[in-house]
């Protein structure tokens, strides 16, 4: 069976908050670059108002994707925006329960609303993780403030997937808060909260291995950056005992299913390797 472990349900069937074009500007319109923004606005807007549950469907079915895990995004604090809710991807889910895991977002900056928000999207509306993006959320993962949250997803017994990468489709997104050494020691305080380093972790790819071989309860997956597969120290995870951590994900639809497939399976490990992060490593993961 193959899990993709971070999917954006980008569909006509799910909600933006308040609105495309309302939300569009309030999170691009510090971008510099008309044309790359022109691009933007019409690549979204296609998917946002045109694009169906049906064609992720038979997209995952083309490459042989079993299940996915939808996610949601609150942007709250930042813009006002809520980019797929929890609501959408509990629904989505409900539907489709043999192809889509839901995975809710808060937005940590909230503070204790955040804390109820997760704890309803999961004992209400189903979800099984948390996503989170810190360097357009802007937050810092480490601050113990946000002590509370680890502490209610560990609780629920939650996977919690953050984002451990510098971040290039934001304008105004602070990179240093993507940076997986600010997970160190929420993965030592709460040693059962199971967590998924996002986008490989480059360009600190040699600090997501570090995290990854030293917490039993810390994992990193392979999205978004394919066409870097060739800086990843593939051969760190596999002489470090760490294989069944490094787990499939492709951040569809902004990187296809066909691509990374095709990427993974071009890398230069194992085809035991490769197996276990096709086949087996995620599924471990959502028990």
């Amino acid at each position: 069976m193959i899990i993709d472990i971070h999917v954006h349900p980008f569909c006509k069937e799910i909600t933006v908050t308040p609105g495309f074009e309302v939300a569009f500007e309030r999170m691009f319109k510090e971008q510099r670059n008309p044309k790359k923004m022109e691009a933007l606005q019409s690549g979204l807007a296609l998917l946002f108002e045109h694009n169906t549950v049906d064609n992720i469907i038979a997209d995952m079915d083309r490459n042989g994707i079993d299940k996915s895990c939808i996610v949601a995004m609150n942007l709250t604090t930042r813009y006002g925006v809520e980019l797929v809710t929890n609501e959408d991807v509990g629904r989505l889910a409900a539907a489709y329960p043999e192809r889509f895991i839901p995975f809710a977002s808060v937005d940590p900056n909230m503070g204790q609303a955040a804390v109820d928000q997760l704890k309803y999207a999961v004992e209400e509306l189903g979800c099984r993780g948390l996503k989170l993006v810190p360097p357009v959320q802007h937050f810092d993962f480490s601050d113990p403030r946000h002590d509370p949250l680890w502490q209610m997803a560990q609780d629920l017994g939650i996977i919690v997937w953050t984002h451990c990468s510098h971040q290039m489709s934001h304008p105004d997104s602070d990179a240093r808060l993507g940076s997986p050494m600010l997970i160190e020691p929420v993965a030592h305080k709460f040693r059962d909260l199971r967590i998924v380093l996002g986008h490989c972790g480059f360009p600190w790819v040699w600090e997501a291995w570090s995290l990854v071989v030293r917490h039993m309860n810390v994992y990193v997956d392979i999205s978004a950056y394919t066409n870097l597969y060739n800086h990843m120290p593939w051969d760190a995870y596999t002489k470090y005992d760490a294989e069944q951590k490094v787990l499939f994900a492709t951040d569809y639809p902004l990187v296809s299913f066909d691509e990374t497939i095709a990427a993974l399976q071009n890398a230069e490990i194992s085809d035991d390797f490769r197996h276990k992060i096709l086949q087996e490593n995620v599924e471990t993961l959502l028990r």
